[in-house]
């Protein structure tokens, strides 16, 4: 676009007379101009120019200049900037008439000296004083008539804005920084005019703006970019004359973590004001890097020295290194040094400051409104400081904090503070750590807080979890100077009164409940310095029911309450003190002592000064805090000294009324009131003075179906009633070395009735059925019944009765008590013939069978038959047999082979009924818990106990109905496999078989008799291991368990377990005929046959045999009845088996039960043997 419209016609005129062009940068001719106007006027280039400068109305002033140099921007360029090309397409945006802001850019290009040397050819950085000076804000409009010629005027110290100017490559560039670098290419070459010259340049030149934009667009500040704050910024860009000294980003990075985040949150406004204050010159101009010398000292707003020091071409600000100087800006200087100058000391910080800064402003808010801002300003006392953060605290705003300015929130926050330092490598778990706190309730003593510590990663000690008070701790805590600050996850809210401390525990409702139904409640939480021992709910159980009922009881108030205060310790007793202390003796409010006793488990048991014999509890010490001191748990209640329970009491909770006035009608109040039988009464002189009595108790209701008249009129059928019902009690030594928590089960109980055993009553020195016996019963009413014993012969509803609860007496040595029943067990007295006569019969019978079954045994083995022995069919191979017909053989065969199937039955038979108890104890040691039983001794003791000498048959059915197939089938297939072994040995010179040949038969016969053994084992073992432990029978019969494997897993888990029974019948197989034929062996004299072999040879090898196998078959027996009796999935196979069996018991598990297998294996093998070979000789009597 041409000018000739919009310019004066006499500066036209002169325009008019110039012929000059302007040509291109590489040329080397010089064309000389009238006046710069000229030069912008023949080059269209710079028609946009032009333009502008008649805009800005500076066409006179430019004319004006003597010796100047223009950087003109192409037009190219001025369509490449908003406001130039805004003013040209939108003249009337602009809002001044004299068009300050674009004169002043216009300005800023514009050099008030000639730059006459070529500047591609400089190798130096030159450094011009432009037009432009800048001012704070634009001067308002002004009539003076043009030409306007700046005025040196500035808040630079009326010096002008400075521009660079040097060369890269041969390339001539305006604008650069102090290093040379960026700005703007000079793309045209120089054109001179009379007045100066004029450099085609590719962009407009930017005027440098004011500090606060320069801070903001410089990369290397991004840090306090960040912090400044919009007061200080405006503080920045208002100020003249003013040079900077700003560190960079890594800078920054000397300071302590914390105090880059305070310098970042918004409450450090006056700290950073103080920081930049330290980095600020304010002086009559402005100090760029050209006016620096060696002996330069400048003093800061803050009142600092900054000395500055020049060495071989370095410089340095206070001993920061000036990475970059002279930064231009509208109203200063930007230096940028590697460093802060911040004077030592001077940035020291209090713990409010750095809480402040870490989103804990509503926690000093809260400091601040109860006047206890000195525990966040002390700089030199040490604290730990437990604070929640804005975020935590928001949670509870509405609900759960105190109010403002109260003394319960005095109260809440002092529990946040905690004198000294306690990092984390310091704390550990369990640890009681004082609060600033002081307690009325602890005589002013400081509440404590409990620690807890995961010591999981102790070679990691910042990422321990923590928590203090039950809160944890978020994010890594902070350690400022005197302070360390750990961020928790919730308020802590102080320890209360103990009764309200406990009261969110259900495990002890129940001891509260007894203690809000006294009159003390109100005292006890208040009394100073006092600790808990609280009993769980389940202690209350174990105490027994009617102890329970008595102390809960209206009339037992007083009872209660000294139980209670026997729970309280005068004294706060941590359980440092407990469980690591040296004091054994403890006061109680109730006035008595408590006993403790430290174990060498680290377990601590307290023992009341009263109560039964051996009652004793395990304390577990929690810490649980109260305001007045602590709370710790017990497993079992206690009965202190003044707390009497006698019988009399124990019947009275079970509103048995109708017992008790039997037994007192009877004569027995003194058993009542758990004192000595009066002089005078056969008791007396019977030695019961010192006895504890348990009493069987039925309750009212057992009485309904009886005529009470009749029983309370005659006095020896009363008495005898009573002394049915009446059972001395052994004396307990209460012993305590080994405690066991888990003994406390049965403490509570007048008799050990885990132990199900049998007990005389008063009744049994006159009575042969005055014992009594207990068994465990499994009923939805009762666990246990009680009966009398070897009672026969009535209807089954006076001779035994379930029992429902008990309670144990504190009298008469602390042993005894009640146990209530619900039927009166009246004493027994069979029929004459029942009693005399039965027992003799059945006697006589089977004596009588014995003997004949001897007899016979004796009669059939002294016939004169064939060989009477098991021995293989002789067999020839088919080429050696000439002289029989091939039917007769056959027929022959057949023979023996049923010979030896039913001869392996009666073997069978004869095995189970000796060997059962014996395999049922081997089976239980081997699948049972560790620790289940001591030995096989104690597996035959508990069986018996719980279960009579049935119980060692259990479990018998299946091996009787699998025996016959066994056994028939094992024999035969051992008959069949010597057949088979000469069969394919046709050229030996031998017709017996080596040893080496017979352990092979045996082998073989354990394969087909696996499909028979495999099912059978597995119901067996599963009947035999039912009941262990004290469970209820799971399966009703053999029949039902089939019925169940099948429904479980078909056929698949039926057959469980058959690869290890494999593994142990076939090398068990291979000993076992072999150890039999060759110990049968050693036993003929010499000149005799198998056959004149007597009972007890027969019996020995058979003995032998059995010994031989169970000797190697132990381990995969083991390993068979583990993967058999174990839920499906337990195990994936024999290996799996043996793999985790090996890890949780060891390797002597593979030997469990190797007692009872070798105690079996001799009696139960002999009777098998001699089975077979008497039945076989009865056989052949026949056959």
């Amino acid at each position: 676009m041409r000018l000739w419209g919009c310019i004066p016609l006499t500066l036209l005129a002169l325009v008019a007379l110039s012929t000059t062009t302007q040509v291109a940068w590489n040329s080397d001719a010089t064309i000389q101009s009238n006046t710069l106007v000229d030069v912008l006027n023949n080059d269209e280039d710079y028609s946009s120019l032009l333009s502008l400068l008649q805009k800005a109305k500076l066409i006179p002033t430019l004319n004006k200049l003597n010796g100047s140099t223009l950087f003109a921007p192409t037009n190219d360029a001025i369509k490449r900037h908003d406001l130039w090309r805004s003013a040209l397409e939108y003249p009337n945006l602009l809002k001044d008439n004299v068009q300050e802001e674009l004169r002043q850019q216009l300005f800023y290009h514009l050099i008030n000296y000639s730059v006459t040397e070529d500047p591609k050819d400089s190798t130096t950085l030159q450094v011009l004083d432009t037009l432009h000076f800048p001012k704070l804000s634009l001067d308002p409009p002004t009539n003076k008539p043009p030409p306007w010629i700046p005025l040196p005027e500035s808040s630079l110290g009326n010096n002008s804005q400075k521009l660079r100017l040097t060369s890269r490559d041969g390339v001539a560039w305006v604008g650069v920084d102090a290093f040379g670098k960026g700005g703007i290419e000079v793309k045209k070459q120089k054109v001179e005019a009379a007045n100066g010259v004029v450099y085609g340049i590719a962009h407009v030149l930017e005027v440098p703006p004011h500090l606060g934009r320069v801070l903001s667009h410089e990369p290397s500040l991004s840090y306090i970019q960040k912090v400044l704050t919009p007061s200080m910024l405006n503080v920045i860009n208002s100020t003249s004359e003013l040079t900077l000294f700003i560190p960079v980003d890594s800078a920054w990075e000397a300071l302590d973590s914390i105090e880059r985040l305070y310098l970042e949150s918004q409450f450090a406004a006056d700290d950073l004001l103080r920081i930049l204050n330290m980095h600020t010159v304010v002086e009559k101009s402005v100090r760029w890097s050209d006016t620096f010398d060696s002996t330069t000292t400048l003093t800061t707003e803050y009142g600092s020295k900054l000395e500055i020091v020049i060495s071989e071409g370095k410089t340095t600000v206070s001993g920061a290194t000036l990475s970059q100087p002279d930064i231009y800006a509208s109203n200063g200087v930007l230096h940028l040094v590697s460093s802060l100058l911040v004077p030592p000391g001077a940035l020291q910080l209090t713990p409010e400051k750095y809480l402040l800064t870490l989103n804990c402003t509503s926690f000093i808010s809260l400091i601040h409104s109860v006047d206890l801002t000195h525990l966040i300003n002390d700089t030199e006392t040490q604290y730990t400081i437990l604070a929640p953060k804005d975020d935590v605290l928001s949670i509870f705003e509405n609900n759960g904090l105190p109010k403002e300015g109260s003394d319960e929130l005095k109260r809440m926050l002092q529990y946040h503070f905690l004198p000294g330092k306690w990092t984390p490598e310091k704390l550990a778990d369990g640890m009681l750590l004082e609060t600033v706190l002081q307690e009325p309730g602890l005589d002013g003593g400081r509440q404590v807080m409990h620690v807890e510590v995961n010591d999981d990663e102790k070679q990691d000690v910042p990422s321990r979890h923590i928590k203090f008070g039950g809160a944890g701790i978020t994010g890594e805590h902070i350690d400022i100077n005197n302070a360390v600050v750990y961020f928790i996850s919730s308020p802590l809210e102080p320890p209360v009164d103990p009764l309200q401390t406990a009261l969110p525990s259900l495990e002890l409702s129940s001891f509260l409940a007894a203690v809000f139904s006294t009159s003390i409640a109100d005292v006890i939480k208040k009394t100073p310095r006092a600790t808990f021992l609280m009993p769980h709910n389940a202690a209350f159980k174990r105490l027994g029911k009617l102890v329970s009922d008595h102390l809960l009881a209206a009339s037992s108030k007083t009872d209660l309450e000294n139980v209670i205060m026997h729970h309280i310790i005068d004294g706060i007793e941590y359980s440092q003190s407990l469980v690591g202390g040296s004091l054994r003796t403890f006061a109680t409010l109730e006035g008595s002592d408590l006993q403790l006793e430290r174990l060498s488990n680290s377990s601590v048991i307290v023992s009341p000064s009263g109560g039964w014999a051996g009652m004793k509890s395990a304390l577990y010490p929690t810490n649980m805090l109260t305001e007045t001191g602590v709370i710790h748990e017990l497993s079992d209640l206690m009965i202190p000294r003044s707390v009497e329970l006698n019988v009399g009491k124990l019947m009275k909770a079970a509103k048995a009324t109708t017992m008790i006035n039997m037994v007192t009608k009877a004569g027995f109040d003194w058993i009542l009131n758990g004192t000595a039988p009066p002089e005078g009464l056969k008791w007396a002189d019977q030695g019961l003075g010192g006895a504890s009595w348990t009493l069987l108790c039925p309750t009212d209701d057992a009485f309904k179906k009886y005529n009470l008249t009749q029983l309370l009129e005659n006095i020896d059928v009363l008495r005898a009633l009573v002394s049915q019902h009446l059972i001395r009690t052994p004396s307990s030594t209460g012993e305590s070395g080994s405690f066991d928590v888990f003994d406390a089960l049965n403490n509570n109980r007048p008799l050990p009735l885990e132990d199900l055993g049998e007990y005389p009553t008063l009744l049994s020195p006159s009575s042969a059925y005055g014992d009594i016996v207990f068994r465990t019963l499994d009923d939805k009413v009762s666990h246990y019944m009680v009966g009398i014993k070897n009672a026969r012969g009535t209807d089954k509803q006076a001779d035994w009765a379930r029992v429902l609860t008990w309670g144990r007496t504190t009298t008469g040595g602390g042993t005894g008590g009640v146990i209530t029943v619900d039927r009166m067990l009246v004493p027994y007295h069979p029929l004459w013939w029942y009693e005399y006569f039965v027992p003799s019969f059945v006697g006589a019978l089977g004596v009588g069978l014995m003997g004949m079954f001897f007899y016979g045994v004796r009669a059939v083995w002294r016939r004169d038959v064939t060989e009477a022995t098991y021995e293989p069919v002789d067999f020839a191979p088919p080429t050696m047999s000439s002289e029989a017909p091939a039917a007769e053989e056959a027929k022959n065969s057949a023979i023996d082979n049923v010979k030896s199937f039913i001869a392996g039955g009666f073997g069978g038979v004869s095995a189970v009924l000796v060997g059962h108890p014996f395999d049922l104890t081997k089976t239980r040691l081997q699948t049972a818990a560790p620790g289940a039983y001591t030995g096989a001794i104690d597996v035959v003791r508990k069986t018996l106990a719980r279960d009579g000498v049935t119980g060692l048959y259990r479990g018998m059915v299946p091996p009787l109905l699998g025996v016959t197939p066994i056994f028939a089938v094992s024999f035969w297939a051992y008959d069949a496999s010597k057949n088979l072994i000469l069969t394919l040995t046709p050229k030996r010179t031998s017709e017996k078989l080596s040893t080496a040949e017979l352990a092979a038969a045996g082998f073989m016969s354990a394969v087909p008799t696996t499909l028979i053994t495999a099912p059978v084992e597995r119901a067996k073992v599963l009947l035999q291991v039912q009941g262990q432990g004290g469970s209820g029978p799971q399966y009703k019969g053999v029949f039902d368990v089939m019925k169940h494997l099948y429904r479980e897993g078909g056929m698949r888990s039926i057959f469980r377990g058959t690869g290890a029974t494999i593994a142990r019948d076939g090398p068990g197989s291979a000993v076992y005929f072999a150890a039999y034929e060759v110990t049968k062996k050693a036993l003929m004299p010499a000149g005799s046959s198998a056959g004149d072999l007597n009972l007890g040879a027969i019996m020995f090898a058979g003995g032998t045999a059995g010994v031989a196998m169970w000797s190697i078959a132990i381990p995969p027996d083991v390993l068979k009845s583990r993967i058999q009796s174990a839920p499906s999935g337990t195990y994936s196979g024999l290996f799996d088996c043996f793999r985790k069996t090996v890890a949780r018991d060891g390797i002597t598990a593979l030997w469990k039960g190797l007692g009872p297998a070798m105690a079996r294996a001799f009696p139960a093998n002999a009777a098998t043997f001699l089975g077979v070979e008497a039945s076989r000789k009865l056989m052949d009597g026949f056959f």
